[in-house]
């Protein structure tokens, strides 16, 4: 009985990922709930993924992100924006897709693409380049680029993966390091953008302009002075030496962004309530709940049997490659209608019980889904972002189809290859 409880309450959290009707975190605090109410947990262990070490790293590190927004770091990218939008032909095609993967590192992507579109706009409609036909390969470039680099929030994707799987595979040898998100995305970065910088003609023609009014409105941050500054670039260039340095500096890489974010409230860079609101954000609550669920999944045995059924559909000894293209092409397609986040939270759990049960290595198919989930560019449900870009745009799917179809081919195959490289099953 134990099993099926926890069956219905992973297919409960998934269907609900998917409707998003209620913020993720509330999904999975009513799972918790669940899981010590029906004895499967008791009331400690169901809450315990509020202590442990993926949320004590992530939590801070959202708070410590945010401060950079205050930087002058966005200035100064907008002033290189402010030099290149007179000029014309590639050099201005590319250098809007090498700010947008800047950009991409360090803020929300749909707060950025609002940023960026101000200077698109001042692109009149003659001619091939044209503000609707460089808008959405821009995404394109961005999202290949979101929090990649292993500064900032993308130096947690390791942790949020991991989160996501380690209580049904606990094997320390089956989980990622730091820069093996980083790693895995070049190809994919490369490829990509050069795709989107070589085919960004295949989007349809229009002479309308882009309607700057469907864009969020953004907030203009408290600028720091250079002082304050100086300190929070120090501060995060030790953050992230301490946490890339984790073979020798141990514990000090779930413990470094914590750190980093009291010195900031000391030095009264960052204000406390700046902090709460960053460490109690939804994808908090949605990460201590998944880690519970998980384990929930690897103790019951539930998550062997849904892994057995899974392989079963797959047939005895599929290849390594052809694993890796089936999840490459289902998380692409899946975060193509629905959120990134929901994408990887539904699939790393299941492509964890299908490795588990098929005995595989199972880092390339969560890099694949950890990867591939941000694919999201060719429907408006798909992301924020996205949203934001198809209603500016006025984009029909089916018409801008030409261009964002290659897109999401090219991104399947070169996470499927790239990660039967890196980590094959066998």
């Amino acid at each position: 009985m134990e099993m099926y409880i926890v069956l219905a309450v992973t297919l409960f959290m998934m269907i609900s990922f998917i409707l998003h009707k209620v913020p993720f975190g509330v999904t999975t605090m009513a799972c918790c709930l669940i899981l010590a109410m029906t004895g499967i947990m008791d009331v400690q262990s169901a809450f315990s993924g509020f202590g442990n070490k993926i949320v004590v790293l992530i939590a801070p590190m959202l708070a410590l992100s945010s401060v950079l927004t205050k930087t002058s770091l966005v200035a100064r990218i907008s002033s290189v924006m402010n030099t290149i939008k007179g000029k014309r032909g590639m050099l201005l095609v590319a250098s809007f897709f090498l700010i947008g993967a800047i950009f991409a590192q360090f803020i929300p992507t749909t707060a950025a693409i609002t940023i960026l579109v101000v200077f698109l706009s001042t692109l009149d409609n003659t001619g091939d380049i044209t503000a609707k036909r460089v808008l959405l390969p821009l995404l394109g470039v961005m999202v290949a680029w979101k929090f990649r680099f292993p500064i900032g929030l993308g130096a947690s994707t390791f942790a949020t993966v991991n989160g996501m799987y380690e209580g049904i595979i606990p094997n320390p040898e089956f989980q990622l390091t730091m820069l093996d998100p980083f790693i895995f995305s070049i190809p994919a970065m490369i490829l990509l953008t050069l795709y989107c910088l070589f085919f960004w003609k295949l989007m349809p023609r229009s002479e309308e302009d882009i309607d700057q009014s469907k864009l969020k409105e953004t907030k203009k941050a408290e600028m720091l002075s250079h002082g304050q500054e100086v300190l929070v670039y120090a501060v995060f260039a030790v953050v992230m030496l301490l946490m890339m340095l984790n073979k020798w500096t141990g514990n000090m890489l779930y413990l470094a962004p914590g750190l980093g974010v009291l010195i900031l409230i000391y030095a009264k860079i960052l204000r406390v309530d700046e902090a709460v609101k960053g460490m109690t954000s939804d994808m908090v609550w949605m990460i201590a709940g998944v880690l519970v669920v998980a384990d929930a999944l690897g103790k019951s045995g539930a998550g062997n049997a849904v892994g057995n059924l899974i392989l079963r559909a797959l047939g005895s000894n599929p290849s390594s490659l052809t694993v890796m293209l089936m999840f490459s092409a289902a998380t692409v397609v899946m975060t193509t209608f629905l959120s990134n986040m929901a994408t990887q939270t539904v699939l790393i759990p299941i492509a964890a019980s299908v490795a588990l049960a098929g005995g595989w290595d199972p880092r390339g198919i969560v890099l694949i889904i950890g990867t591939c989930n941000y694919f999201a560019l060719g429907f408006p449900s798909g992301s924020g972002e996205a949203a934001v870009c198809f209603a500016a745009g006025g984009y029909n799917p089916v018409k801008v189809l030409k261009f964002t179809f290659p897109f999401m081919i090219v991104a399947i195959l070169t996470c499927a290859f790239t990660a039967n490289v890196m980590y094959p099953i066998y």
